[in-house]
């Protein structure tokens, strides 16, 4: 089993966090630009890679399908439309994109990942690591089989 977790940043200036999750432990740490991304993911060959991000966006409206699920989940996701989501979005679409092509990739929430986990959030943890470590713990339960898929665009949550 191989995971990547990638808290994904909306410009390569900010720190993306990167996970990679395997049987022998994580190793997390941070990364920049789409070259870093893209070369870091070819090394490992995951077998699913999670960001936290949206993939899309809406049809129409502020917010797509999953991200209504998610708030009637209890859960506060931005609006993709929001401005300081939109490059984010065309970011992790572009990367998107091109790792579709090799590698299964799915959208994840790490927030509700802690919550569903029972998991208490360290505080002085390098939140973009911690938050790329539950991307991965995210995509270990899919593989598990242990997940469930919220509204139409299939954003993975684990189920326990």
């Amino acid at each position: 089993m191989k995971v990547i977790g990638l808290d994904l940043a909306g410009k390569d200036k900010n720190p993306t966090g990167f996970c990679v999750l395997t049987k022998e432990g994580t190793k997390a740490k941070l990364l920049h630009s789409d070259n870093e991304i893209l070369y870091e993911i070819e090394k490992v060959k995951p077998d699913i890679i999670c960001i936290d991000a949206p993939l899309s966006f809406p049809e129409e409206g502020h917010f797509r399908d999953g991200d209504v699920q998610l708030r009637k989940l209890g859960y506060n996701p931005l609006s993709p439309t929001f401005p300081g989501m939109q490059p984010l979005v065309r970011r992790a679409m572009m990367l998107v994109n091109v790792l579709r092509k090799k590698y299964h990739v799915v959208e994840v929430f790490p927030h509700a990942t802690e919550s569903i986990l029972g998991v208490e959030r360290n505080k002085t943890a390098d939140k973009d690591r911690y938050d790329a470590l539950l991307c991965a713990l995210t995509g270990k339960y899919y593989l598990e089989g242990k997940f469930r898929e919220v509204g139409k665009e299939k954003i993975i949550l684990p189920q326990v």
